[in-house]
């Protein structure tokens, strides 16, 4: 059974069509997002300039006294370890870099550290964090 549905003022396509028609749309938008991602440069987030960047500011700021070498630990919880009691987005762990956590001994480091360190400190604890999962396999 062929079921005519009316799509504009005098005219019907059926439903057979009508599916091939929706079908070939959804392909077209398909294409053109892909085309659309692919027209654009990846970015890789974990930059080897940023990621140095981030290990020489967290071993003078963090490591050395706190967190341990390479964030594994120390007096200070481990940054590399994937599990951050006051927040583990990477926004939240900027945030508590520059602005300290209240009431504990992470004091704010905004006055030490610029905007760019602390987010290269963030892309070093990211990129350590996935290399010690890595090897863990």
């Amino acid at each position: 059974m062929i079921l005519n549905i009316r799509i504009t003022k005098g005219r019907y396509v059926s439903s057979a069509i009508q599916s091939k028609i929706i079908t070939l749309s959804t392909l077209c938008l398909a294409l053109l997002f892909v085309l659309a991602l692919a027209s654009f440069p990846a970015v890789a987030a974990e930059d080897e300039a940023t990621i140095e960047l981030g290990k020489t500011r967290f071993s003078e700021k963090c490591g050395g006294f706190c967190h341990g070498a390479g964030g594994k630990g120390a007096r200070a919880p481990c940054l590399i370890c994937g599990k951050f009691k006051h927040g583990e987005t990477d926004d939240a762990i900027a945030r508590n870099i520059s602005d300290g956590i209240p009431n504990t001994a992470m004091g704010a480091f905004s006055d030490k550290l610029n905007g760019d360190e602390v987010k290269a400190i963030v892309v070093f604890l990211r990129d350590a964090q996935k290399k010690k999962a890595e090897a863990a396999q």
